[in-house]
């Protein structure tokens, strides 16, 4: 008798600079979770959609699953605010209730900067109580919970928005999308964070810690175990040379299984080889003088 696989609803959000890496994030889902029956969804803007048809075919023939495509034009976002290394496609989580089908009950998103090292079975298996969401928080991103509270919100803690397990059902019942249009419309030239700081805002209380394992950010040095899903938060990223996750290797790992695997990484030139190789001795010797048994 054949076991019945768990199932779990997974969801992404790209613009047309992220298909790249939404596939290197895909790959490295469905390489080490083929005993979950995935169903995944990728939300976009593109005009033209053909280079991320291709990379779909890419995993249909390859994993033979079929990635369901919804679109939302961010022209309806054109007053909304957005900078850094962001583009407006961070809002489009907000919209997750009117652009998912109906029976979905729990999403867990992900966003494309990431990768995922084994088994996502705890999100598959974890069953919403009256939480709207689990979630890790950031704690290079404490100086948001001030800056909220300044503005009127009780915050006590602030998460990060790149991995969230979703209790879509409360999400539905409680009409969330248009609370969080109300918040944006309201406070959007005082949001620092966009969507995540909208997110926070609408559920400072309503929300659960999972295990750090489960989005790991900032990372300086390897931990003693892998984390399930690293999370390369931040602007610099780990297709840039001059990036120094410590778990850099692993994006290219999964990189090279897609069909981007002869792109090369961004920034590799002489004078960056130099500049990071000056960097890397400075901080060795940095260390040695500063070393209490020297």
């Amino acid at each position: 008798m054949e076991i019945e696989r768990k199932k779990l609803n997974i969801v992404f959000t790209i613009d047309e600079n992220f298909i790249r890496h939404f596939a290197v994030a895909l790959v490295s889902v469905l390489e080490n979770n083929k005993d979950l029956d995935l169903r995944i969804f990728v939300i976009h803007d593109l005009e033209n959609s053909e280079k991320l048809d291709k990379v779909l075919s890419f995993f249909e023939s390859r994993y033979g699953i079929s990635v369901e495509q919804r679109s939302l034009s961010s022209s309806a976002l054109e007053n909304y605010k957005v900078s850094h290394h962001l583009s407006k496609a961070v809002y489009f989580r907000l919209f997750l209730t009117d652009i998912l089908p109906p029976e979905i009950d729990k999403i867990l998103f992900l966003d494309s900067d990431l990768v995922v090292t084994s088994s996502l079975s705890f999100f598959a298996d974890f069953e919403f109580q009256q939480q709207a969401l689990l979630a890790q928080d950031d704690i290079e991103l404490d100086l948001n919970i001030q800056r909220l509270r300044d503005m009127g919100f009780p915050l006590k803690r602030y998460f990060n928005a790149g991995v969230l397990l979703i209790n879509l059902k409360l999400w539905r019942e409680r009409n969330m999308a248009a609370k969080f249009m109300e918040i944006a419309n309201a406070y959007m030239d005082k949001l620092a964070w966009w969507d995540q700081d909208i997110l926070n805002i609408c559920f400072y209380d309503q929300w659960e810690y999972f295990d750090k394992t489960y989005n790991s950010l900032h990372l300086r040095h390897k931990l003693k175990k892998r984390p399930v899903i690293i999370h390369y938060a931040g602007p610099s990223k780990p297709w840039q040379y001059m990036n120094n996750n410590p778990y850099k290797s692993q994006y290219w790992k999964y990189h090279r299984m897609t069909p981007f695997k002869h792109i090369p990484i961004e920034g590799r030139t002489l004078k960056s080889i130099w500049r990071k190789n000056y960097i890397i001795f400075k901080v060795f010797l940095i260390n040695t003088f500063t070393d209490k048994n020297y």
